[in-house]
């Protein structure tokens, strides 16, 4: 078997700080990112070693000038015994991308790429000195337009790196990062309001206060004060102080309430573990999200709180358009799971094949059904409605019949979507349409598809009906029934005995007798009504459809008429009525 042999002296060409320093990122607006990752690194340790109480006093400031941008941290800073080192090593971080948000060591040099000269000073609590390097970046962009192949990435670094030390206050912690003399990419650097957006999507910061009102206000008590204990750090830029994330109380994009905050973990893997958890804003689910006009379009997948590529899990829905009906994040918990080193997706390994595979699994298996019964429920609605406007439209009346036939399918089809599942996310989004039935149509509906009693016309008056039967024993005890302001029990009711003796009985003589109107009777599928039921008594009697037909509309209009407390009241005085008849 032939020795093996170690390679000697292998060189690291000056090609490395081009990829790292000029070429690392496609999107400019990563530096901001790259730096406030470092500086929530560095206020965690602030915090763990006791320099800030706690995480929400760690503060990054951002300036950003005419030519000029400076980021500024109140984290530890570095000592000045290990300053120069530290700021001069690539990928010789003690990061680890488990503790920390920073992973790699090489996102401080990613500035480097938009100025002529990238700064860094630095001062740690207790010493008096802070420490400065300057990396010229014009320098670099010569040894490489020259061609030196003959000079190594450690030699190049020697060559356009200075360091100085400066005095400082012993109370203060900092670190600095200065980009002098923006030269690339300025339209989207330098702008203010751009790099704002950037920063309420992708930055590790606070939500807004209506936004917190309603996390506190969900039932999902567990996710609630997990959801509190995120990282979240103070962002400042320019004028814009402490900067929060997008989301509110509406949808930006399409205007649609945020009803609650749906909270879900992903299930727990046999040999991987806790992988992650998230949100995601109950609404209508009206329409997709424009990402051009709503930068909080889609559930973003966040590692220490920062968030990865906006898109990522766009390849999770079955239909990558499903992404833009949600707001949400995931928070990756596992601590295997990194982001590669442009944050651009997951760096490879089985865990977060394992989190991706779950995450398309309950996107598949209930996110998609979720906006998917929202559009059934939309589209039932917006149906109704339009048959609603045409039965209120006189242009229509000829169509009546037909539309009320139309409305009651669509009612039925809207109520079928509306079934309850075992899905509570499901269920979430039905309650949401059944109330938006119930506030802004169900009236309506019930105008043209419930039986209405028709209103009572002119005749002799129910009292006059009873006084008109020759006195009796009973007609007597029934005097306190016609007055129904009065409360009556049941037992002050008179009692009818039937009448067992078979001679003739006198015919009731009704005074003032109306015109002949016909009969109004329940369609044969409806039960058969309390009123029918009090007049039942008086069929085969001596009392002509007509004149039952008078005393029905006037029952009936009782009934409409009187509070719902006064209803077994007016039954009573109905049924005693009757009975004196």
């Amino acid at each position: 078997m032939a020795k093996m042999k170690n390679i000697d002296n292998p060189v690291i060409g000056i090609g490395l700080l081009e990829m790292l320093m000029l070429k690392l990122y496609s999107n400019p607006r990563c530096i901001y990112r790259e730096y406030i990752q470092n500086a929530l690194d560095s206020i965690n340790e602030a915090v763990k070693i006791g320099i800030l109480p706690q995480i929400k006093d760690g503060r990054v400031s951002i300036s950003i000038t005419k030519d000029d941008i400076i980021i500024e941290d109140n984290g530890t800073g570095i000592r000045s015994n290990k300053a120069v080192k530290f700021l001069t090593d690539i990928a010789n971080s003690f990061k680890d991308g488990v503790d920390t948000a920073g992973l790699y060591g090489v996102g401080r040099l990613s500035g480097g790429g938009y100025c002529e000269i990238l700064e860094f000073e630095t001062t740690y609590k207790g010493e008096d000195i802070a420490t400065i390097v300057t990396i010229d970046t014009m320098e670099l962009r010569q040894l490489i337009d020259d061609n030196r192949i003959d000079i190594t990435a450690e030699d190049a670094l020697r060559e356009i790196c200075s360091s100085q030390i400066v005095p400082a206050k012993e109370s203060e912690h900092k670190f600095i990062v200065r980009l002098k003399n923006i030269i690339n990419s300025r339209e989207i650097l330098l702008d203010t309001d751009e790099i704002k957006n950037y920063i309420t999507e992708y930055a590790p910061i606070d939500y807004s206060a209506p936004f917190n009102s309603l996390i506190n206000s969900s039932e999902q008590l567990n996710f609630v004060n997990r959801h509190k204990q995120i990282d979240k750090i103070r962002v400042s830029l320019n004028d814009y102080s402490d900067i929060e994330k997008g989301y509110g109380i509406k949808v930006i994009g399409t205007d649609d309430p945020i009803d609650k905050i749906r909270y879900f973990e992903l299930p727990i893997h046999p040999k991987y573990g806790s992988l992650g958890w998230g949100w995601y804003a109950v609404t209508e689910f009206s329409i997709q999200i424009n990402d051009e006009k709503d930068s909080c379009a889609g559930i973003r997948l966040r590692k220490h709180n920062i968030s990865l590529d906006k898109n990522i899990l766009n390849s999770c829905f079955k239909e990558s358009r499903g992404n833009k009906y949600f707001y949400g994040e995931i928070f990756i918990t596992n601590t295997n799971i990194v982001p590669d080193s442009g944050r651009q997706g997951l760096a490879a390994g089985e865990e977060a094949e394992a989190l991706m595979t779950e995450i398309r699994r309950y996107f598949s298996d209930v996110l998609h059904f979720a906006y998917h019964r929202a559009n059934r429920l939309k589209k039932s609605l917006d149906r109704i409605k339009e048959n609603i406007d045409k039965l209120n439209n006189p242009s229509f009346a000829a169509a009546i019949t037909p539309l009320k036939e139309t409305l009651k399918k669509n009612v039925d089809e809207f109520n079928k979507s509306a079934a309850p599942t075992n899905k509570e996310e499901i269920n979430d989004i039905i309650a949401i349409y059944v109330n938006k039935y119930n506030s802004e149509l169900k009236t309506e509906v019930e105008k043209y598809l419930v039986p209405q009693q028709p209103a009572a016309e002119k005749g002799p008056d129910i009292l006059d009906m009873v006084a008109a039967e020759p006195t009796s024993e009973h007609s007597a005890k029934s005097t306190p029934a016609a007055h129904p302001q009065n409360s009556v029990s049941p037992e002050v009711l008179p009692q009818v005995k039937p009448n067992t003796d078979p001679s003739p009985q006198p015919k009731a003589v009704i005074p003032n007798k109306p015109k002949p109107v016909t009969p109004v009777t329940p369609a044969p599928t409806q039960p058969k009504s309390k009123v029918d039921e009090i007049l039942s008594s008086l069929e085969g009697k001596n009392y002509s459809p007509e004149q039952v037909a008078i005393l029905k509309r006037v029952f009936s209009t009782m009934l409409v008429v009187c509070s719902s407390s006064n209803k077994k009241n007016v039954i009573l005085l109905m049924e005693a009525a009757v009975n004196s008849l």
